[in-house]
């Protein structure tokens, strides 16, 4: 574990309880190890310019029990969703702007954008469930086809096109924004078709870097910052659209990642090293 990278701070990890929790590192003029976690859950810690690599990483992995309960009290103020009607006016959100929703009574159901607005035709227009399913299917559609093609883009620029047995499939995740097996099969979550760009492509890079590097450490990061300098900014941006909820009505998908109650300060403690 680095903690600098040209004066900027260095994300890590640590294991606790099954899971690993990445932290932000940087070195301050203090003389305790300051730990935060924020509302978001990201854990940022700022230790001791004149401490060992080795001290940190122990008074972190000492803290990890900690750092996991205000993680998971966060957790907990996730504000509710907005309940969605599915009718006109409606604004819902599409390659990261929101769009007005037009529903009609139609014979053929069909589903389109014109650049203003995502038109919804149906028999049954006021009919929630039925113009929702419709809206879903039509965003898994164009999922399949936006993220397909940025892929196989991202995949072109990073000189990763020739790996074997490197596929990308979708598949709708809760917590999740994409993953990578051992086998090269990259999962990615439909709903990304809602962020802006920049973001779905931080996305895919990010699990096309761990075709080379499987796990969250120092030289993972080095080679995101490699492909993507600025993927801190793309991940903030995605971090303020959350994720779906596993619901069986209309209630909205929450979008927002990131939706832990912003305002609510951040937890910090200080550890004496």
């Amino acid at each position: 574990m680095s903690s600098r990278n040209n004066g900027k701070p260095v994300l890590c990890e640590i294991a606790y309880g099954g899971q690993r929790i990445p932290v932000s590192l940087s070195r301050g003029l203090g003389d305790r190890l300051s730990i935060s976690v924020h509302p978001d859950q990201r854990v940022t810690a700022v230790a001791p310019a004149n401490r060992s690599l080795e001290e940190i990483a122990r008074r972190l992995r000492a803290r990890a029990g900690w750092i996991a309960r205000q993680m998971q009290t966060f957790e907990k103020f996730v504000p509710a969703p907005v309940r969605r009607r599915y009718v006109s006016g409606e604004t819902h959100l599409y390659l990261g702007r929101q769009y007005r929703l037009r529903v009609r009574r139609a014979d053929k159901p069909r589903v389109s954008f014109d650049g203003r607005y995502i038109r919804v035709e149906t028999h049954r227009p006021r009919d929630a469930r039925h113009v929702r399913q419709q809206l879903t299917a039509w965003y898994r559609e164009r999922a399949g086809d936006v993220l397909q093609r940025r892929f196989v883009l991202c995949s072109s620029k990073m000189r990763l096109s020739e790996l074997p047995g490197a596929t990308v499939s979708l598949r709708l995740m809760t917590r999740r924004w994409g993953s990578c097996t051992r086998s090269g099969r990259i999962l990615l979550n439909p709903e990304l078709v809602k962020a802006p760009v920049q973001c779905i492509d931080y996305v895919i890079v990010h699990e096309l870097c761990h075709l080379q590097v499987l796990r969250h450490d120092k030289h993972f990061y080095s080679l995101l910052a490699r492909y993507l300098p600025d993927w801190e900014r793309r991940k903030e941006r995605l971090d303020r659209i959350a994720l779906p909820p596993k619901q069986t009505g209309v209630n909205r998908p929450r979008l927002q990642q990131g939706g832990t109650g912003a305002r609510r300060n951040s937890n910090k403690e200080h550890a004496q090293i």
